[in-house]
């Protein structure tokens, strides 16, 4: 049995284009763009016109999808603003070029479906591996964040990381019994290798749509179950969706029910005489304490300058001030903020410190999700209490929905139109008399908002239309990876715009279009192993 096997006879050029493809997916987005040229090229040089007509019949379904460019079109040529107009169709051209590759290529075999998705997988992890290194060997302790580590968009990685799980995870299932040892440590390997990367990774938006996409298939088998059975993993599966409700309620009861003092009774001056500062106005909070209660900045500043190279008014490598993040890190210990609390710092937290860490949690619990989900936390809470909003991921997308909000009740059936975005972007932000600081004016970091802002309720529609209808007319929608590709795509996009971005659109149009074209999972099934 083999893993991969080629055609020795003639060459299928489509069949190696669809391969490099995949190959440069994970790794670079210049390649992907080249790649799709060689796939486009391929297609219409490689197989008789016959074929290509019999093929294009066959899989006429497809060509709903290059109908979400046309009406990228219509809106350019409507909208008449050059510049933005061609950023947008650039960004849309894959829903064009992918399409009627699919349709005038060449038929692809099971046993080269399965190669694509093997070799997929090898390349994602290939990617994985480069990143980790990236991380933690190619670079300078602490200068780059794992975010950045992967050779594309940490974001639109994670989905290809999850596509590439759940490969592993139902080629192994269905191939269980027939597969031979070597192969099981190989996918199980696999499989925690990528896993074990995604958590690391934290991409929120890529953990949600994957956890998302395991309780859809929890629920798929928990219908298809007995009633006995069925009620236990109905149990195990309600319990699976409140533990991380229950972890995420624990980490934001602080912010809320902080530790309360009596103002009254509060100590006045310090262990060397000092008088405190106590703001009882500013609500910041770390680990429910308040930050801006027994604060001397004079001690501090003397104390922390002996201890450290650098200095407390200076800026940290990501650009932050020293002594906000310090004031920070010290109210999370339960420390003052004085030259007793500096005191009490070990040579550990002063790097901490120093490397712009503003929790002392952060390295404690550095391989959890704490880190992530508590910066999020503390974004919706100085978002909702404080008004801050700049410089803060999660704080900036919701005033960028509310600005997106603003437009389509104003643009409902029509939207503004490709070109005019920007724009009307902008003018949103200045009738909102948004706290957001004009180099942050963005657009809506969810793709189904985008797509009311640009092409009202009535466009959005017929996109919706576009992806859905040949899924449910092919009876597609019965392949069970392709509807967890669904499932997990579509839940993403309530995080970002990714169908307006290059890897992201490059990345679902290609694997939209391979399974539609796909029969089942006959790609996956023992048969298939057969050479």
């Amino acid at each position: 049995m083999q893993i991969f096997s080629f055609q020795i006879g003639k060459i299928n050029f489509f069949y190696l284009a669809l391969l490099l493809f995949v190959i440069c997916l994970p790794l670079s987005e210049f390649m992907v763009s080249v790649s799709s040229g060689v796939l486009f090229l391929t297609a219409c040089f490689d197989g008789s016109w016959g074929s290509k007509i019999q093929n294009f019949k066959k899989h006429k379904l497809l060509l709903f999808i290059p109908s979400i460019f046309i009406i990228y079109l219509i809106g350019a040529i409507i909208s008449r603003n050059g510049e933005t107009v061609l950023y947008d169709l650039r960004k849309a051209l894959f829903f064009i070029i992918i399409p009627l590759a699919f349709l005038i290529g060449p038929e692809i075999t099971s046993t080269q479906k399965r190669n694509i998705l093997f070799l997929f997988v090898l390349s994602v992890s290939t990617a994985v591996i480069y990143a980790i290194l990236n991380w933690k060997v190619f670079s300078k302790p602490g200068n780059l964040h794992i975010h950045n580590a992967s050779l594309i968009s940490h974001i639109r990685f994670s989905f290809q990381l999850i596509l590439a799980i759940w490969i592993l995870l139902i080629f192994g299932f269905k191939n269980f019994r027939t597969n031979k040892n070597w192969i099981r440590i190989l996918v199980l390997t696999g499989l925690f290798f990528v896993v074990g990367f995604m958590f690391v990774q934290q991409s929120l938006t890529g953990l949600t749509a994957f956890f998302i996409s395991i309780m859809f298939v929890l629920f798929r088998v928990i219908l298809s179950l007995n009633n006995r059975i069925r009620y236990i993993l109905l149990f195990f599966t309600i319990a699976v969706v409140l533990l991380p409700v229950i972890y995420i309620a624990r980490i934001a009861y602080p912010f809320y029910y902080p530790k309360e003092y009596d103002k009254e009774n509060l100590p006045q001056t310090t262990a060397l005489g000092n008088p405190y500062y106590h703001n009882y106005k500013n609500k910041l909070i770390e680990n429910g304490q308040y930050v801006y209660l027994f604060v001397c900045e004079k001690e501090m500043k003397e104390e922390w300058n002996k201890r450290s190279e650098l200095k407390y008014d200076s800026l940290d490598q990501y650009g932050y001030g020293v002594k906000s993040t310090l004031v920070r890190y010290l109210t999370s210990k339960g420390l003052t903020k004085d030259a007793s609390g500096i005191k009490a710092l070990n040579e550990q937290d002063i790097r901490n410190v120093q490397n712009g860490t503003s929790n002392y949690l952060f390295t404690e619990k550095k391989w959890s999700l704490f880190p992530r989900i508590y910066k999020t936390v503390w974004e919706y809470y100085v978002y909702t209490r404080l008004g801050y909003v700049n410089n803060q991921s999660f704080s900036q997308r919701i005033e960028f929905s509310k600005a997106a909000v603003l437009i389509i009740k104003e643009n409902f059936w029509f939207g503004v139109g490709p070109g005019n975005w920007k724009k009307a972007f902008f003018d949103a932000y200045k009738k909102m008399d948004s706290k957001l600081k004009e180099e942050y004016y963005a657009s809506s970091h969810n793709q189904y908002l985008n797509y009311l802002v640009k092409f009202g309720i009535i466009g959005f529609l017929l996109i919706m239309f576009f992806l859905l209808y040949p899924v449910i007319k092919s009876g597609r929608y019965r392949d069970l990876l392709f509807l967890i590709f669904l499932v997990f795509m579509f839940v993403a996009n309530f995080a970002d715009s990714n169908f307006e971005t290059h890897m992201g659109s490059s990345f679902f149009v290609f694997f939209y279009c391979f399974f539609l074209i796909t029969d089942g999972l006959n790609y996956l099934s023992p048969d298939s192993l057969k050479v």
